[in-house]
């Protein structure tokens, strides 16, 4: 039973360190890089049950590589209030990130109606003119719903870049697809888990049909597969992938 438990013991620590080797070599495998700094709001809305901690290593770690600046934690109640749950930086010409979380979190439809609410409020208390959007799974469906269901007045930023991460689309939406903004810029992102065609929750092929929805409705649309294992390519593990970060940053600002 002694030398069992010692076994049992020694493969736990074997799992740890292969784990803990895992994540330093994911952390410390990207080379350093620069992007241009710009006053564009980089808004990251989480998917079913997200929250601020969605992204918050993507977003530390874009302001610890000084590529973009961690500035506002945004709370978003089901009445349409917004406020500013903290402020870690100035918005300025320097690629502010803001991390927004729902009251209601797990109902993409009724988060999409909040989202002119949200996008008043950074226009209107911190003068933003111009968003990139990020949606990690539902919180594309959230950000789709929003771009084509909500009119777009004067009093909410122009939405430059719209970068989805491993969420699926309505292939037919006659009725909303013309609103979609005519300058938008789409990035359609995924993950492979050892090119098994799926994120570990999402087959690709679900994902990819994206263009054939908007093609013909935005400036630009680009789809691109992340390969990887599962501590890299896994549904959840996307935005927590240095790789990832980098790809995202570099399409946003360069």
């Amino acid at each position: 039973m002694k030398y069992k438990k010692t076994f049992i013991f020694l493969i736990f620590l074997i799992v740890v360190a292969l784990g803990f080797g895992g994540w330093w070599y994911n952390n410390n495998r990207v080379a350093k890089y620069h992007v241009n700094q710009t006053r564009t709001a980089t808004v990251f809305i989480p998917g079913m049950g997200g929250n601020n901690i969605t992204s918050n290593y993507m977003v530390s770690s874009w302001d610890k590589d000084r590529v973009a600046t961690k500035a506002l934690q945004v709370y978003v109640k089901d009445n349409g209030k917004v406020s500013t749950t903290k402020q870690f930086n100035k918005i300025g010409k320097n690629n502010p990130v803001v991390q927004v979380t729902f009251q209601t979190n797990n109902k993409p439809g009724f988060e999409g109606s909040r989202m002119p609410y949200l996008m008043r409020y950074l226009h209107n208390k911190y003068g933003i003119k111009k968003v990139n959007l990020i949606g990690h799974s539902s919180g594309g469906t959230i950000i789709y719903d929003y771009l084509t269901r909500h009119n777009h007045t004067k009093d909410v930023p122009e939405t430059v870049h719209f970068v989805s991460m491993a969420d699926t689309y309505p292939l037919k939406d006659p009725k909303y697809i013309n609103n979609l903004p005519k300058n938008l810029e789409i990035l359609n992102f995924c993950g492979d888990i050892d090119h098994t065609g799926s994120d570990g929750l999402i087959p690709t092929k679900d994902i990819k049909p994206m263009k054939n929805l908007v093609k013909g409705h935005v400036k630009s649309y680009k789809f691109q597969i992340y390969h990887g294992d599962p501590q890299q390519a896994q549904h959840s593990m996307l935005h927590e992938n240095p790789e990832v970060n980098k790809i995202i940053a570099q399409y946003l600002y360069n």
